[in-house]
């Protein structure tokens, strides 16, 4: 074998686990948006209820489909052990703590008068609080899991969670806009959705400077250029993710800040299809992101190798190369 080629072992992550990690996202970002906008009186409280619906169903259904790709849940009950040396473990904890946040939070909020009363008010703003910490959390652990796999040089990069955070607040930005114009009084919604149009195109904006720098520094390494290089290759990425999944949705959102209907009924097409469009855009991103760490692989007796730029340099002094 070539020396300049060091095989490795690899297991590709597909479908599965980029709708688990695209629900984990989306019940982050709604969730921490929908807590943000519990504190202040100029929210509607629909955003609240319609972010706190979707971020523990959404993990929930995650759950469901990483316990999937395990292919036995007994494998599940083994993720949250060693959490001193595992990011899975860690994560695990992570993500177990943040649901049962959500769904005190959401229980709390929907079927109880505890906010009436000054000590209750008290008692949901801690649980919010400690909710976002743990939002943020689980958001920013879905790229980091993807960080501590060290034989994939293109998730290796920790610009990789500033992303998936990023992409996960516009994911659950837009998951909430689309909850509140399905469920919502339209009337009553046209103010509203000015405002949050407005801030779904920053975030969109800031996704963008994100995605960039993440792949500009991708190129300016040998190990992951291959990576950068196949991902810009892939129509599902370019015109998907970046055409139909952020320009769209960003022209979408900045035409429905800028009009001036005196009815919301007319807008709700508008926010439907711009946050069905960033929905689908988070979930190529994140398959995208999956499906071209991994570089091309090389067969051999049934096993699947890697292929890595630059393998390791033997260090002096261990019998195989001669001290300098």
């Amino acid at each position: 074998m070539d020396p300049k080629v060091n095989g490795q072992l690899q297991h590709d992550w597909g479908w599965l686990i980029a709708v688990y990690l695209f629900l984990g996202g989306v019940g982050g970002g709604a969730y921490t948006i929908a807590a943000i906008n519990s504190f202040t009186d100029a929210s509607p409280v629909l955003s609240t209820t319609v972010g706190l619906w979707i971020a523990f169903p959404a993990l929930l259904v995650g759950t469901v489909f990483l316990i999937a790709d395990l292919g036995s849940p007994t494998r599940a009950f083994l993720a949250g052990m060693k959490p001193g040396t595992s990011w899975i473990a860690r994560g695990t904890w992570i993500i177990s703590a943040f649901m049962v946040l959500s769904f005190v939070h959401l229980i709390l909020h929907q079927y109880t008068n505890v906010g009436e009363t000054s000590g209750g008010a008290t008692l949901i703003n801690v649980i919010a609080v400690a909710g976002i910490i743990f939002a943020i959390g689980t958001m920013a652990y879905t790229g980091i899991l993807l960080g501590a796999s060290k034989g994939i040089p293109f998730w290796r990069s920790g610009i990789v969670p500033v992303v998936f955070v990023v992409s996960a607040t516009v994911t659950g930005h837009f998951a909430i806009m689309l909850g509140m114009a399905l469920f919502g009084d339209t009337a009553g919604l046209v103010m509203p959705f000015k405002t949050m149009a407005l801030e779904a195109a920053g975030l969109v904006v800031l996704e963008v400077l994100a995605i960039l720098f993440f792949l500009q520094a991708a190129f300016r390494q040998p190990d992951p250029r291959e990576s950068a290089e196949r991902i810009l290759r892939k129509r599902m990425f370019v015109i998907g993710y970046f055409l139909f999944g952020l320009a769209v949705p960003l022209g979408l959102m900045l035409f429905l800040y800028s009009i001036t209907l005196e009815t919301g009924s007319t807008k709700i097409p508008v926010v439907i299809t711009g946050a069905i469009l960033g929905l689908i855009g988070g979930l190529i991103l994140r398959q995208a992101v999956l499906i071209c760490g991994a570089l091309p692989t090389l067969n051999i007796a049934g096993f699947e190798f890697r292929r890595i730029h630059r393998p390791k340099e033997p260090k002096p002094g261990i019998g195989m190369l001669p001290p300098q």
